[in-house]
């Protein structure tokens, strides 16, 4: 089996009811309203919030993939985009997938020019992901757990053990083995009673470098790969909730 699986850099979804409320002001003497009379909402940005993210920007109608390469039609909030320039490229006839990236705690976007600086100084303060199309959820949790052991990816060898880390979420215990710092990963499960839902491999801290992780799921029918530094691994179901409700509201 060829290794295209493994992990990816992560470059580092919907109709929405938009409304503007309008308030008609009191009733002139004669009990008629007048033009000047009528005075805008104070505040009609809860109308344009959906899951928490802003859709007050610029929406761009496209296409995403969803698991086994069907294309849904979405409306994509272009700010929450990696590349807002490319939010009108998404065409049925593409391949589907898309990068995008929003504050952890705010869900408001993140702009690319302001992570320069950020990534190298360990300041991250946004979460990345990738809507793309993979291969079922346990052949991957079984080829990258092959690969980070040291086996052959298409090895049919027995399961590693498993150890509970917190709740739904276990550390895979892989063998020691030699390998130089930056090669070296650790690797979780996590799990829905027995189902694995989410493999997450992450990098070990080490002198001048920053660990990571990279989340693999499948929220709403859509393949996510979701990238966030290894000290927000203990928020991975949160992470993991936030971009359902905004891939949620991209396709309802």
């Amino acid at each position: 089996m060829s290794f295209a699986l493994k992990f990816s850099a992560i470059a580092l979804l919907g109709v929405f009811a938009v409304a503007v409320a309008v308030i008609a002001g009191g009733s002139s003497s004669q009990g008629m309203n007048s033009a000047s009379d009528e005075k805008p909402h104070d505040d009609d940005r809860p109308a344009r919030i959906c899951g928490g993210f802003d859709f007050s920007g610029t929406i761009a109608e496209g296409y995403l993939a969803q698991h086994g390469g069907t294309k849904v039609k979405v409306r994509i909030p272009a700010d929450y985009l990696l590349f807002p320039e490319t939010a009108d490229a998404f065409s049925k006839d593409g391949d589907g997938a898309a990068n995008f990236n929003f504050h952890r705690d705010t869900l408001e976007p993140y702009p690319r020019r302001e992570m320069q600086g950020k990534i190298v100084a360990g300041r991250e303060e946004w979460v990345s992901f990738l809507v793309t199309n993979l291969i079922e959820i346990n052949d991957l949790a079984r080829v990258t757990a092959n690969i980070l052991s040291g086996r052959k990816a298409a090895s049919g060898e027995p399961s590693f053990a498993e150890q509970a880390v917190s709740e739904g979420l276990f550390q895979v215990q892989l063998p020691v083995r030699w390998q130089p710092d930056w090669q070296k990963q650790t690797l979780f499960f996590g799990r829905e009673g027995s189902s694995i839902t989410d493999v997450i491999s992450c990098t070990v801290p080490q002198p001048r470098r920053y660990p990571h992780c990279e989340q693999i799921t499948r929220l709403g029918g859509y393949d996510v790969k979701i990238g966030y530094p290894l000290d927000q691994l203990k928020n991975w179901k949160l992470m993991k909730g936030n971009i359902q409700s905004l891939l949620n509201c991209m396709t309802n």
